[in-house]
Order: structure tokens, then C-alpha cells, then sequence
């Protein structure tokens, strides 16, 4: 309808199952051949994408394997017995999400050592490089690098950023409440050119913070972003005005969010 080619439009959302169902819908509009050329999916899978064919600028080997969750667990558990760290002490889940966390505000382990400022970041810090060192050595890759090594990529080599800010004329992203740190600034660095970026959001739905999410994302967006139009989706489809006055006055107590009123 307003003659961009899906070629120049990456659309971005949270969860594999959402991306599949954007897709399909998707499909059914553009066809095989339009749904071929867009840039749709999860940050991550996206940024895996990106990594396969550009990591080698930043020492990648674009065969590098993805760790998932079990993964990691074992990764660490060695780290731990190379950093000399006690997992009876310092349990081997909490450490990893401390470098989730870390990773996630893109906080590499030259920058975690300069931050540290108690003995337990002294414990994180040796673990976080026997890990980082054991992941370098299997050529391998943990969901928070491929957010990280991505934003990573594009501060170090401006030639590569140009060439994705010149395609991706349009980024829609989905489920905004949900992104961390290291997502918002690969939206930005990618948005940097064209600046037409669209994010679809609503913080009183922010419930992932355990999972890096940051509220202040959503929250900042317009400071960023000061000329953007805000549409506030208010008609609410799925409760009654009882039910919505009640979710209204228990969320009004958080003062981290713009006011709305659902109807």
C-alpha cells in the first residue's frame, strides 16, 4: 500500500511462538515470495542470523554452536571448579545470572571487573572469565552473547551497522516492556539512520524483570525519541469495566508508568 518493499522492514517480538503466528498472518497477506524478503522473528534469532554472516569481523567462527540453558549449567559448574569458587556456597544458578545480568546491560568482563565493588562481585568476576574463557574455547555462544556480540559488532565496525541501517528502513518491535538493555540499543543502533521505528508496549504488563527485562526502557522511549506519536490503545476487549477499575486501582500505586484508563 505505501510502496516499501518488504525487503526494508525487520519485525521484531519476544517469544518464538509469537514470531511464528506474525508469519503466518504475514503469509496470508504478502505471499511466499513478500514473506521471504522481510526480517521477521525474536531478537535472538535475528541476532544469531546477523552473527552467522558478520561474526568473523569481531573473531567469530561463524559455525559457533548456541548454548541453551543445560548448556550453560555444565559451562558453568566447570567454571566454577576453575575459578575455585565453592558450589556449595555460592550457588552455581544464582552466579550465571549474575553474568546474565551483566551480559544483558552489556557489561563484558573487562567492565564487570571495573564495577566490582563487593566480595561477592569478586566471586562473579572470576567465574564470569573462567566461563567466558571455556565458551571462547568450544567456539560456543549463550543466548545473552548473541544479543551482546551483535550490539558488540556494531559499535566496533561502523561499515557493518551502515549497511543493516540502510536496509531496514522500517523496525516494528513487539512486546517493547519485555526487551533489556542490550535490546534497546540494538534498536537504537539499527533505528539510528531512518529513525522510523515503531515499538508496541504497555509497562503495567512488565513482568519479566527476572529475566533482564527493564521497565525503563518503555518509560524512556519518548525522551529518546521525542518526535514520536504515542497512540494509547485504551478499549479494552477481554474484561468489564468492574474488572478494569479494580487492575486500575491496584496499578495506579506504581508510579514507573503513564496513566491510562481502559474501558
Amino acid at each position: 500500500v505505501c510502496g516499501v518493499s518488504p525487503y526494508r522492514i525487520m519485525a521484531v517480538t519476544f517469544t518464538n511462538k509469537a514470531a511464528r503466528e506474525m508469519r503466518e498472518r504475514l503469509l496470508t497477506l504478502l505471499g511466499p515470495a513478500g514473506l521471504d524478503k522481510l526480517t521477521v522473528g525474536t531478537f535472538h534469532a535475528i541476532c544469531a542470523r546477523i552473527l552467522r554472516r558478520e561474526g568473523k569481523h569481531i573473531g567469530l567462527d561463524p559455525a559457533f554452536s548456541i548454548y541453551d540453558d543445560e548448556d550453560q549449567m555444565s559451562v558453568l559448574k566447570r567454571a566454577l571448579d576453575e575459578a575455585g569458587v565453592d558450589s556449595k556456597r555460592h550457588a552455581p544458578r544464582a552466579v550465571l545470572s549474575a553474568i546474565s545480568s551483566a551480559k544483558s546491560q552489556l557489561i563484558d568482563v573487562e567492565e564487570f571487573g571495573r564495577r566490582k565493588s563487593s566480595y561477592y562481585d569478586e566471586i562473579v568476576l572470576r567465574v564470569y572469565q573462567a566461563y567466558e574463557a571455556l565458551l571462547a574455547q568450544k567456539k560456543a555462544l549463550d543466548f545473552d552473547d548473541l544479543l551482546a556480540k551483535t550490539a558488540r559488532l556494531f559499535q566496533a565496525t561502523p561499515e557493518v551497522l551502515a549497511r543493516y541501517q540502510d536496509r531496514y528502513l522500517h523496525l516494528l518491535i513487539d512486546e517493547f516492556q519485555d526487551t533489556n538493555i542490550a535490546q534497546y540499543v540494538l534498536a537504537k543502533l539499527v533505528a539510528g539512520r531512518w529513525r522510523n521505528i515503531c515499538v508496541v508496549g504497555d509497562p503495567d504488563q512488565s513482568i519479566y524483570s527476572w529475566r533482564q527485562a527493564d521497565i525503563r526502557n518503555i518509560l524512556n522511549f519518548q525522551r529518546d525519541y521525542p518526535d514520536a506519536k504515542v497512540v494509547i490503545l485504551e478499549q479494552n476487549y477481554r474484561s468489564t469495566q468492574t474488572i478494569l477499575e479494580a487492575a486500575r486501582g491496584v496499578i495506579a500505586a506504581n508510579r514507573q508508568r503513564k496513566p491510562i484508563k481502559l474501558w
